[in-house]
């Protein structure tokens, strides 16, 4: 007899086993691994590109993109467009030359070619033609599409450190692009461009100036032609034939010049007017400016010099008023500077005056350290930032260096060539035309930004004194 069953007690219920089954995973494995081969090999693979050219040049797929004598991508195509009027070349660019997909962008097809410049492309008459590039301003925008030109540009190593100008001219006189453009017989740029202005009045000349030289062009530089040919017929020397070079004789040619009181530097797209002929003062003017790179100096900041000036009068029977100006480098504790600035003057009815911050002051006493005609004023400056000692050039050795006054002049350059050796300094040889403005002002070495020596002026010659041991 069966028990009977109780209600409140768990009862067992019996289900068949499920289990998971692996078998997904493989196919989402395999998913995966074709995203990533496909995301390498389209990241792997650059930028595509279309180049419109009017003709090949025997160009084919294959063939290289180059810059600066490198491959920086390839071409993967050529087709001529549906209405047969232009060549495409498909590019595509190595990931690490993407940058060239810009605005600005320059693109011509390498073959033999034979200009003013020499022989170009002269490589590809055994070899493959190759498509070369010049690179747009780096902050252009992306581009995909560009027109080739169909020669080389004139001046294939325009750099965005270059200074491009417009030089009016009331006619073309010959000028074409490739035409040199030299300051004292050295070439400083070329000529880009020469075309009629909007309202065909003029010639414009666009014209590029080389980075080493940009410093040369000021607000009052001036241009002028020279090239083609002159002849001057005489009755005592006959004729006389003047040709610049065979290149200017056949593209023309620009010299410019720059007075010895430069103005503010210019910018790009700054307009000259174009002089026939130079004033006989410009081919005399021997302007002393930096050119290359700056380095230290330039990006260090500048001595604080102060502008001064010393009066007095004459003890003599006319009395006359006298000054003499003048700068003085501020330094710990005082001032650094020519000692006729700071000193008594012998031959004054009265004190002597000197302007200085605002402030006369009658100099009764001599200043604590003279050497060479060099000086230390004591003097409280607390609104300037003294010259650290630190920053003395330890070296006696002449440098290139650049003279300062302060941010309002623009610097002169004195060549180490300019420097000789005489004690506690350098004499200036066959340098700047200095006037009386600059007695005092700052020699900094070009290289490092220190402080080689204050600049002295007098009748005879200038000088540059190494600085007193006092600071």
């Amino acid at each position: 007899m069966t028990a009977p069953r109780d209600a409140s007690l768990p009862r067992a219920v019996l289900a068949p086993e499920r289990r998971r089954s692996a078998a997904w995973i493989v196919p989402v494995i395999a998913l995966l691994a074709a995203a990533f081969l496909v995301w390498q090999t389209v990241s792997g693979s650059g930028i595509g590109i279309e180049v419109h050219a009017e003709r090949g040049h025997g160009i084919g797929a294959g063939d290289a993109l180059r810059y600066r004598g490198i491959t920086v991508g390839e071409i993967t195509d050529v087709r001529l467009e549906p209405d047969l009027s232009r060549v495409i070349l498909y590019v595509r660019l190595h990931p690490t030359a993407s940058g060239i997909a810009r605005e600005g962008s320059r693109f011509w097809v390498v073959r033999p070619h034979l200009s003013l410049e020499g022989v170009q492309g002269l490589e590809t008459i055994v070899g493959a033609r190759y498509l070369s590039v010049l690179p747009g301003p780096p902050d252009a925008a992306r581009q995909l599409d560009f027109v080739a030109l169909e020669e080389p540009p004139v001046a294939e190593n325009v750099e965005p450190a270059g200074l491009e100008l417009v030089i009016e001219s009331p006619a073309r006189f010959g000028l074409a692009p490739g035409a040199a453009i030299g300051y004292r017989g050295v070439r400083v740029g070329t000529l880009l461009d020469v075309r009629l202005a909007s309202d065909a009045t003029s010639v414009e000349l666009r014209a590029y100036v080389r980075p080493p030289y940009v410093q040369l062009v000021r607000e009052d530089t001036r241009f002028w032609e020279t090239g083609g040919l002159e002849l001057d017929m005489g009755w005592v020397r006959g004729l006389k034939i003047e040709v610049d070079s065979l290149r200017a004789l056949l593209v023309g040619g620009l010299t410019m010049a720059t007075p010895p009181s430069p103005g503010a530097p210019v910018t790009d797209g700054h307009r000259f007017a174009l002089a026939l002929d130079p004033q006989p003062e410009w081919l005399e003017w021997r302007t002393a400016l930096p050119i290359g790179a700056l380095q230290a100096s330039s990006q260090a900041s500048l001595p604080e010099l102060v502008p001064v000036e010393l009066s007095w009068k004459s003890s003599g029977l006319l009395r006359r008023s006298k000054n003499r100006p003048g700068w003085l480098l501020a330094v710990p504790g005082g001032f650094l500077g020519p000692a006729d600035l700071v000193s008594p003057v012998a031959d004054a009815r009265d004190d002597a005056l000197l302007e200085l911050l605002g402030t006369t002051l009658p100099l009764i006493a001599e200043p604590t350290l003279t050497r060479d005609g060099l000086a230390f004023l004591a003097f409280n400056h607390p609104d300037l930032a003294p010259w650290p000692a630190a920053r003395v050039a330890a070296s006696p050795a002449a440098s290139d260096c650049l003279i300062v006054t302060d941010s309002t002049r623009a610097p002169l350059a004195v060549a180490a060539a300019r420097l000789l050796p005489v004690e506690h300094g350098w004499r200036i040889e066959n340098g700047p035309d200095f006037d009386p403005t600059w007695h005092g002002a700052a020699a900094l070495r070009r290289d490092t930004g220190e402080l080689m020596g204050v600049l002295l002026l007098d009748e005879r010659e200038a000088r540059i004194v190494r600085p007193l041991e006092v600071w």
